[in-house]
């Protein structure tokens, strides 16, 4: 599944931000799974907040699947990805979840 991760950057150590990607991206590929992070995303010469957002969307839309990171909930760009991927009946998944919590689930 390609599978698109949904991480809070805004407010945040991007280099941490960064690193914690990179952690979910490896489990992700180590299962099977091609995963894109939103650092891996052009969103222009000097992107707005917008642009960013637009761009991710843009590569949401060719995923499987979205990885919800902790702290989604609190992060504008998360809850608009996750609402996108709702719409657009991608599977939808939460960090530190596990397949038999009723919160991660197959949305078709």
């Amino acid at each position: 599944m390609r599978i698109y991760i949904s991480i809070p950057i805004t407010g945040h150590d991007e280099k941490e931000v960064r690193e914690h990607a990179d952690l979910i991206k490896g489990a992700l590929s180590r299962a099977g799974h091609s995963p894109i992070t939103p650092f891996e995303i052009y969103a222009g010469v000097k992107p707005t907040y917008a642009d960013y957002l637009c761009s991710d969307l843009r590569a949401l839309a060719d995923c499987d699947a979205i990885f919800l990171c902790d702290g989604w909930q609190f992060s504008r760009g998360c809850r608009i990805e996750r609402m996108f991927a709702e719409e657009f009946c991608k599977y939808i998944m939460y960090e530190n979840q596990k397949e038999s919590d009723p919160l991660y689930y197959f949305n078709r």
